[in-house]
């Protein structure tokens, strides 16, 4: 079968200080792993970099595609994660994980939450702030977020926030520097975690991963922020840091809630295929939803601490594995008739 990779890469020259701006997109490595994985599970790749010409790129291989694993988070504008969704519809190919309309709310952290209130699925309070000089409505400490941005983009240790006078000088840098509004989230002082679900009417539910902070030092935080998550849990900066406890050590009444609250949060988005849901508890020990991640990180090697592929090696599965059961998961929705062709 000929499946087409899309994806997004990171530019080879990254200026100074413009590197959290080209943090969601791969690196040739992670493209390059998955292609390999792809393949390993019997079937052609097909590279197709998600940019200005990936619309004629599709087109022109159309007859040869049999399905497109879509891994982009798209170039442009909030909406950029439908790009590609929007692309293969038109184009009558089918396609790995949700629709244009769901990979958009998806990336959207208001919208999304406004569903899952809506479902009396917990999650933080918020507020959209489009200027700094707007009335803050909730209560202090606060986490302010672009709006939509995954990965921790934008999301510094700062923007927890204690007071006025940070909350006005995070909105202001985060609306110039992201083109974007802020969300504003009442912070959760509970423990974090990370659920992954691969598949559709039965999903596998990955083991959950437990998100620590006590690599950090004094100065930052317990959250998973930029700093957090790209610089002291980074192999090449901490080899020692390991914020990852896979499985997450709790009781399995918590175990229970999660997941229940992950498969609930993944069901009423409508996602498909796969997803990873972010969760942190409140005061009362209530898994509350902070995002909704899809397409998923897959960075192969364990040291770089993928989510998912970490749930998945605490399974014994490979990282061929993974991404055959990713794979499976879209072309079994589409009814497309294939097997897996790695084991563990």
């Amino acid at each position: 079968m000929n499946i087409a990779l899309t994806f997004n890469l990171k530019p080879s020259l990254i200026k100074k200080n413009e590197e959290d701006l080209h943090i969601e997109y791969d690196s040739i490595e992670t493209i390059n792993n998955l292609k390999e994985a792809i393949e390993a599970n019997g079937h052609k790749c097909i590279l197709i970099e998600a940019n200005e010409e990936a619309y004629i790129n599709l087109k022109k291989n159309r007859e040869k595609i049999d399905f497109v694993f879509n891994f982009a988070e798209g170039i442009e504008g909030r909406s950029r994660e439908s790009q590609i969704p929007i692309f293969c519809e038109m184009l009558k190919i089918p396609y790995l994980g949700p629709d244009p309309l769901t990979s958009g709310i998806i990336l959207n952290k208001a919208r999304t939450k406004e569903i899952l209130g809506y479902y009396n699925i917990p999650t933080p309070r918020f507020q959209i702030m489009k200027n700094e000089n707007e009335n803050l409505l909730l209560e202090f400490p606060v986490l302010v977020k672009a709006i939509a941005e995954g990965s921790s983009k934008g999301l510094n240790n700062k923007n927890l926030v204690n007071n006025e006078n940070e909350l006005r000088n995070v909105v202001r840098r985060i609306i110039k520097r992201y083109k974007q509004e802020a969300i504003v989230e009442e912070f959760l002082d509970g423990e974090e975690f990370t659920v992954s679900i691969i598949g559709n009417e039965n999903p596998i539910i990955l083991p959950i991963v437990e998100i620590r902070f006590h690599h950090l030092p004094d100065h930052l935080n317990n959250f998973d922020s930029y700093e957090a998550k790209w610089i002291y849990d980074n192999p090449k900066n901490n080899k020692e840091a390991d914020p990852l406890i896979c499985p997450a050590e709790i009781d399995r009444d918590l175990e229970e809630k999660i997941k229940e609250v992950s498969l609930k949060t993944f069901r009423v988005l409508d996602c498909k295929d796969w997803a990873r849901i972010d969760i942190r508890l409140d005061k009362n020990k209530i898994p509350n939803v902070l995002e909704v991640n899809t397409p998923v990180g897959l960075i192969k090697d364990p040291k770089e601490n993928s989510r998912m592929p970490r749930a998945a090696y605490t399974l014994g599965w490979s990282y061929e594995k993974l991404v055959g059961e990713i794979l499976n998961a879209g072309l079994k929705r589409w009814k497309i008739k294939t097997k897996l062709a790695i084991g563990r």
